[in-house]
């Protein structure tokens, strides 16, 4: 006579808890290293529009002096350059002002600081162009 053994065995269709939380723990690592190079690329992709309207404000400038004999400054500002003005943009990641004397004929200095909307410490950033075309910022992002 023959005996019936019967063997249960063990179905491994799925992941054991402790298998994801292992996995969970690692994704977790993993997004705490990236974000904070995210968001640094995230600033340095949007410092891309305040050198480009920095630059649009100096060719501004440029052109209200050679038609004036001096640089539009700081009561007429950005208004009166033939430029569309970077402040009127609806989606704008920075504020723009000129902060020369009016009248000035030697230079003139023109600012892009962020929105106070910004994480910190990019919302104490600016950059500032002159005649020269030097942009320059008291960041650590350089254009």
């Amino acid at each position: 006579m023959r005996k019936n053994n019967t063997i249960f065995k063990k179905s491994s269709a799925g992941f054991t808890l402790t298998e994801l939380l292992i996995v969970v723990i690692i994704v977790g690592i993993l997004a705490t290293l990236a974000l904070p190079m995210l968001v640094k690329t995230m600033e340095k992709a949007k410092l891309g529009e305040a050198a480009s309207n920095l630059s649009l404000i100096r060719t501004g400038e440029k052109i209200y002096f050679l038609e004036n004999g001096y640089f539009s400054g700081g009561i007429t500002g950005i208004d009166t350059l033939n430029i569309e003005d970077p402040n009127t943009a609806t989606s704008r990641y920075f504020d723009y002002t000129i902060t020369s004397t009016a009248g000035a004929v030697s230079d003139f200095t023109a600012r892009a600081a962020r929105q106070s909307s910004a994480p910190s410490p990019y919302n104490t950033y600016y950059y500032e162009i002159s005649k020269s075309g030097t942009i320059t910022s008291n960041g650590p992002l350089q254009p």
